[in-house]
């Protein structure tokens, strides 16, 4: 039985969980999403592709006359299960499109926004559909990474990628590797979790690493430098500029950051004025640029900063040898 899977849907109402455990374990652990719609059928997507979940077990790429459908009545009772039933409770994480199960599956949720006067959303009601991402540990994923830690030239490493490429498995690696007083690593780390993804489970990370759960990066990042005095912070998603302005305050306390930011290719990243922020002000001074959804952790290339700013202002370089 593929655990990861199993995991990612043990909130769900018996039927729609015992058709999804009917499927092959080849296929479970391929499976990175499992698709819920009200009145729509189950799609699994994977390094597959998208396919049906079928009635009579199995999936299909086009069987949509015999594929299970997800009737509203068990995505209301999927979703209320998925919180606890307390609703209430995951109102903060709703309003920023997600719910994370106590397994760190982050379960992203679709519906009709609540609004106040200045358009902030407030609340979201009417959910009609549930993306279930399968979270999977790979343990020694981010050794190639770890010679950058080992350089003292490293003053921070940027992991760049898509959505599904695997940001999050590899920071959980590196968090546990460079904490782990073992292969000449024995870092003192922070992990900021603001989704709780990196370590769900129970909260611990790596033998010498404290983890700040649930906490907004913006007010992780000064509580970490004053009162654990890591050396590395390990952050997961920088997507703001009140994050990034927080990463500059810390990085000038002499704390250097791993962390993550949406880009699918090299041309994204530097479209983005956020990245530019990051590397000028906040000490990034590598770049990992990770190679899909299709390959989930797996790195395509390691790029220094004064290559990118390269790029940016109209010379040419290259990737780290």
């Amino acid at each position: 039985m593929d655990q990861s899977f199993e995991r990612a849907v043990s909130f769900l109402p018996p039927a729609l969980k015992t058709a999804l455990l009917r499927t092959d374990e080849l296929l479970k652990g391929q499976t990175f999403e499992i698709r819920l719609r009200a009145d729509r059928p189950v799609v699994l997507f994977g390094a597959f592709g998208s396919v049906l979940l079928q009635r009579g077990g199995g999936v299909s790429a086009f069987g949509l006359d015999t594929a299970l459908f997800c009737t509203a009545e068990q995505l209301n009772d999927s979703f209320h299960r998925l919180c606890n039933y307390s609703v209430h409770a995951h109102i903060r994480s709703m309003t920023r499109g997600f719910v994370t199960t106590p397994g760190g599956d982050r379960v992203g949720v679709a519906g009709t926004a609540v609004c106040d006067d200045e358009g902030r959303v407030v609340s979201v009601r009417d959910v009609t559909s549930l993306n279930v991402r399968v979270s999977r540990e790979k343990p020694g994923c981010a050794a190639a990474l770890l010679p950058l830690f080992a350089d003292p030239e490293t003053q921070g490493v940027l992991l760049a990628g898509a959505p599904g490429a695997g940001k999050t498995t590899l920071l959980r690696d590196l968090a546990l590797q460079l904490s782990a007083f073992a292969g000449g690593f024995c870092q003192k780390v922070a992990v900021l979790d603001p989704r709780q993804e990196l370590f769900g489970r129970d909260g611990a990370g790596g033998m010498n690493c404290d983890v700040f759960r649930g906490y907004p990066n913006a007010l992780a990042v000064p509580m970490a430098v004053r009162t654990m005095s890591p050396q590395w912070i390990v952050c997961d998603e920088v997507a703001t500029a009140e994050e990034a302005r927080a990463i500059e305050t810390g990085a000038n306390t002499g704390v250097r950051f791993a962390a993550s930011i949406h880009a699918g290719s090299k041309a994204e990243l530097l479209a983005r004025p956020l990245f530019r922020f990051l590397a000028e002000r906040c000490g990034f001074s590598r770049v990992v640029l990770l190679r899909g959804a299709a390959a989930p952790g797996q790195v395509e290339t390691i790029l220094k900063r004064e290559e990118l700013f390269c790029e940016l202002d109209g010379c040419s370089g290259g990737a780290v040898s």
